[in-house]
């Protein structure tokens, strides 16, 4: 069989077939064994005897033997073995840790300059002057919007782990409806442009939806397998759980403290601010905090939802590689990705991650800057951004490609993040796998789906804001940036959420560019599924 093309380092000394499995034969001199028992005991009442025989409680505690001939258990470190046993990145693991500690001592900085200027129900010493505050009504909103997106984010995995093969069509119906509905309800306010937007996104979802009914057989043979090894492996449910739970409280951490920054550094120059005692309060202050709380958001973000997805590739790749014999499967391969993602891995990791959080971050400065469009801006200027924001689209899915597939082959191996990212894409095109990439919609019903949230975190926010009327908001001001928030915490919360079933596909397909023949020899039925609704597969196993 042709072998993929190499960097440097061969790949192929990774392969499974050449990792060595555990020594056989414990060695050293026998343990003396220690016995513990509970005596014999009788009772007689009358004409009753109870008799209760001797227990040996060492049994309790002793170790279940193995046959001797019996291999010992194979450990995730012995089943894939490091590229070299070093850090690899630790510039951008350094780096990475500053920007953590700039983000913690910003929010406490601008908490701290808030408080010392507000009451304890949250208003400024200011009082009506001020635009904005941490009131009861905003507090509560966004408790509401980040509870909804956990809660819609749970109940959407469910979906994929009992319903596979219902998924993508859950997807597209619950997608489009949410977006016709959204831009009715906008229209039926009589906000044209909202609302237009709204059912201009429904019809897209329409058509992006009946491109995909092609290729739903095999996007479901997919994720019928990846959800079979999730119910395997409850462990992957608990990354999801705690992976959405930190993600919550972060997008928390991140409102309130872009809420604070907006208020003790008051943009609004024509007012007083008594938070203000010298020139500090300037608009280019606020503008230059909130950018960077808001890269570091997206970094800090990505971040998490990459170290969830190379934990778990830990354990789809031992399942790809061993088959389904628990017996064979390294042991505890969770915690062994883990280990690896936060040690030597950390800055492969943080690497990765960090061009994501870039483009994000351009690109979010592209979409501000075509929402201040002003009257007298020339079309030159409008084409040049609406292009920049479309290349930083484009940019922003080569990225995201490169690092699925670089961190699959960094969380089993090692190697360094940019060694990792050429190889991974030089062998998949190799063995012909980026055309089962391209036709797999996986990550574009997981995207759909946390968009889905998205819509109704938003929505569920225009009608708190319209119920309520804050004070800060009775001219709707805040309205469009509230909304956005709510959008995209829902978006991400369920994206963190979902990254096993992406990560399972991910997986599964840079292993079988390292060794397609496992996929026969050790998944048959996999195979024949795969073979049954993609025949050109059999071009990858058999080129």
């Amino acid at each position: 069989m042709s072998q993929p093309p190499a960097p440097e380092d061969d790949v192929g000394a990774n392969s499974r077939d050449e990792q060595p499995r555990a020594v056989t034969g414990g060695g050293g001199g026998k343990k003396k064994n220690i016995s513990i028992s509970w005596p014999a005991l009788k009772f007689s009442m009358g004409n009753l005897t109870v008799t209760l025989q001797q227990i040996n409680l060492s049994r309790l505690f002793r170790r279940k033997k193995k046959d001797g001939d019996a291999p010992q258990e194979t450990t995730f470190k012995e089943a894939f073995k490091l590229y070299k046993k070093e850090y690899h990145d630790i510039w951008a693991g350094v780096l990475f840790l500053f920007n953590a500690f700039g983000f913690v001592f910003l929010s406490s900085f601008v908490m701290d300059r808030y408080t010392k200027g507000a009451d304890f129900d949250g208003h400024t010493v200011n009082g009506p002057k001020n635009s904005i505050a941490l009131d009861l009504n905003i507090l509560m909103l966004f408790s509401i919007i980040l509870s909804l997106a956990f809660s819609a984010s749970v109940i959407y995995f469910q979906i994929f782990l009992f319903f596979p093969d219902k998924l993508v069509w859950v997807t597209g119906i619950l997608n489009v409806s949410a977006s016709f509905g959204t831009g009715a309800v906008y229209l039926s306010r009589q906000q044209w442009a909202v609302g237009g937007t709204f059912s201009g996104l429904g019809l897209f979802a329409v058509i992006y939806f009946v491109n995909w009914i092609p290729r739903i057989p095999f996007t479901t043979v997919l994720l019928r397998s990846s959800a079979s090894v999730t119910r395997r492996h409850g462990s992957v449910n608990l990354v999801s759980i705690i992976g959405s739970v930190l993600t919550v409280g972060f997008a928390a951490l991140v409102f309130v403290t872009l809420v604070a920054t907006y208020i003790a550094f008051d943009p609004d120059e024509k007012k007083t601010n008594p938070l203000c005692h010298d020139a500090k309060c300037k608009s280019i202050v606020t503008k230059t905090l909130s950018t960077f709380i808001t890269f570091s958001a997206y970094w800090m973000t990505e971040w998490m939802k990459s170290t969830m997805h190379a934990t778990v590739a830990g354990v789809y790749g031992s399942w790809y590689f061993y088959g389904d014999n628990s017996n064979e499967m390294p042991r505890r391969p969770l915690r062994g990705a883990l280990r690896r993602a936060i040690t030597y891995s950390f800055g492969s990791i943080c690497f990765g991650s960090l061009f994501v959080g870039v483009v994000d971050m351009l690109r979010q400065l592209c979409t501000i800057s075509s929402q201040e469009e002003v009257v007298g801006q020339t079309i030159v200027r409008r084409v040049a951004t609406r292009a920049v924001r479309g290349i930083m689209n484009s940019l922003r899915r080569i990225t995201r490609t490169f690092n699925r597939y670089a961190f699959c082959h960094v969380a089993l191996y090692g190697k360094p993040y940019l060694p990792a990212a050429k190889f991974t894409w030089q062998m998949m095109e190799h063995r012909g796998i980026d055309a089962l990439v391209n036709d797999s919609i996986v990550g574009a019903v997981t995207s759909m789906g946390s968009l889905f949230v998205g819509y109704i975190c938003a929505f569920v926010a225009y009608v708190e804001l319209g119920y309520t009327v804050p004070d800060f908001n009775k001219s709707g001001r805040f309205t469009p940036a509230i909304m956005a928030y709510a959008f995209v915490s829902g978006f991400q919360i369920c994206k963190v959420y979902m990254t096993p079933v992406s990560s399972g596909v991910d997986t599964t397909f840079m292993a079988m560019g390292l060794d397609p023949e496992v996929l026969v020899t050790h998944h048959p039925d996999l195979w024949e599924s795969l073979l049954a609704v993609y025949p050109r597969v059999q071009n990858t196993i058999h080129p």
